[in-house]
């Protein structure tokens, strides 16, 4: 048995060494979203509200510039993330807001991403990976039994670590969206015309996930 027992080590610790030189093409991750929402000219944040619960899903693909890593330990890429989910729910920072008309706030994303990134691989298996992304957004909330939507220009930068196919990710996002209300105009003109009016918001905050790559 003991002669058997050196040449497998061998091998094992071989097969460790040529490992996974680079990261899986195709991820998936999955997580909690935390957002702070305000007006774009409230500079001071008066009116300022935070998330209580979040979550997103994301998924997309990273093509590799080279074929083969540089030095063994560098992949360079462009993501592209083909559908990129994001919900909220909010509760006013302001004391003097009700907590049960702050749970009729709710805002989500339905997006993409695409940008550069860079993936550092070692043998064995692990990988860490970090990015920059545009994330062009359609944006929709809910707040006071109204609804309201329109276009986000958001920015995505984040940090993921992976052993194989399964690990762990945070990034943050921060943009603009602008979001268009209905008016009614017969409380300004009493003609009874429906119009609507533009409002642009400013939102941030970190997105901490569970990552797949395959």
């Amino acid at each position: 048995m003991k002669n058997y027992l050196l040449p497998l080590l061998l091998c094992f610790f071989t097969v460790l060494a040529n490992g996974q030189t680079r990261p899986g093409k195709k991820y998936l991750n999955v997580g909690y979203s935390s957002q702070t929402l305000r007006l774009e000219e409230d500079t001071e944040g008066l009116f300022e509200l935070k998330s209580k619960v979040g979550a997103t899903f994301n998924a997309g693909r990273t093509y590799f510039l080279t074929k083969a890593p540089v030095a063994k330990l560098l992949n360079f890429g462009i993501d592209w993330t083909f559908i990129d989910l994001n919900y909220t729910q909010f509760k006013p920072s302001n004391e003097d807001f009700d907590e049960e008309e702050s749970s009729k706030v709710q805002k989500a994303e339905i997006g993409l991403q695409v940008g550069p990134s860079v993936h550092v691989s070692v043998p064995g298996g692990f990988s860490v990976s970090a990015y920059v992304r545009y994330a062009p957004s359609y944006s929709l909330m809910y707040a006071d039994e109204e609804f309201s939507s329109g276009y986000a220009g958001l920015m995505v930068a984040g940090l993921s670590a992976n052993y194989t196919a399964f690990g762990f990710g945070i990034e943050n996002r921060w943009g603009t969206a602008s979001h268009n209300f209905k008016l009614n105009e017969e409380t300004i003109t009493g003609e009874g015309e429906e119009a609507t009016a533009a409002q642009k918001f400013k939102l941030t905050g970190p997105r901490v996930f569970l990552s797949f790559r395959f």
